[in-house]
C-alpha cells in the first residue's frame, strides 16, 4: 500500500489514530527490547494508570475501554510477574484495588525513561515550538 497516499486520504481523527498506532509500535519495540516479550499493549497501559492512583479493576477497564474479564487478565498477568498487588477494597468487599508493587514502581521509571527518549525524538523531529503546541492542543479540551 502507498503509505504517503493513504496518509492524504484521511481525516484528522484517523491521522491522529493512525500516528497514536504508529508512537504505540516504537514504545513497545523498545520495552521488546529492554525486558523482552513479556508486556502487552495493555499491560503497560496498566502499569502508567495505577502508577498515577491505585484504583479497582472493574476502574481500569473502564478507562481503558475493555472488559473487567480483560482487565483481570492483564492484573493477572502482572502479578505473577510481581509488578502489581492486587487486594481487597475497604469500601467495597467485592472490588479489587489494583497497586503497584516495589518492581511496578521500578519497572514504571524504566518505561516512563522509554517515553521521555520517545518524546526528545520527537522534539527533536517536530521542533520545541510545534512539540509544544502539539501537546497542548491535544491537552485541550475539544
Amino acid at each position: 500500500m502507498d503509505n504517503e497516499g493513504f496518509l492524504n486520504s484521511l481525516g484528522l481523527v484517523d491521522l491522529i489514530s493512525e500516528k497514536h498506532k504508529q508512537l504505540r509500535a516504537r514504545m513497545m519495540k523498545r520495552v521488546e527490547l529492554q525486558f523482552g516479550n513479556v508486556f502487552s499493549q495493555m499491560d503497560i497501559y496498566l502499569i502508567s494508570l495505577v502508577e498515577y492512583e491505585a484504583m479497582s479493576v472493574s476502574e481500569s477497564a473502564r478507562y481503558m475501554n475493555i472488559s473487567r474479564q480483560a482487565a483481570h487478565k492483564h492484573v493477572k498477568h502482572l502479578v505473577s510477574l510481581n509488578f502489581v498487588d492486587l487486594t481487597i477494597s475497604e469500601s467495597n468487599r467485592r472490588e479489587k484495588i489494583v497497586s503497584l508493587t516495589s518492581s511496578g514502581k521500578e519497572l514504571s521509571q524504566q518505561i516512563n525513561q522509554i517515553k521521555s527518549e520517545l518524546d526528545a525524538e520527537l522534539k527533536d523531529s517536530l521542533g520545541d515550538a510545534s512539540f509544544d503546541k502539539l501537546k497542548l492542543l491535544l491537552k485541550g479540551d475539544w
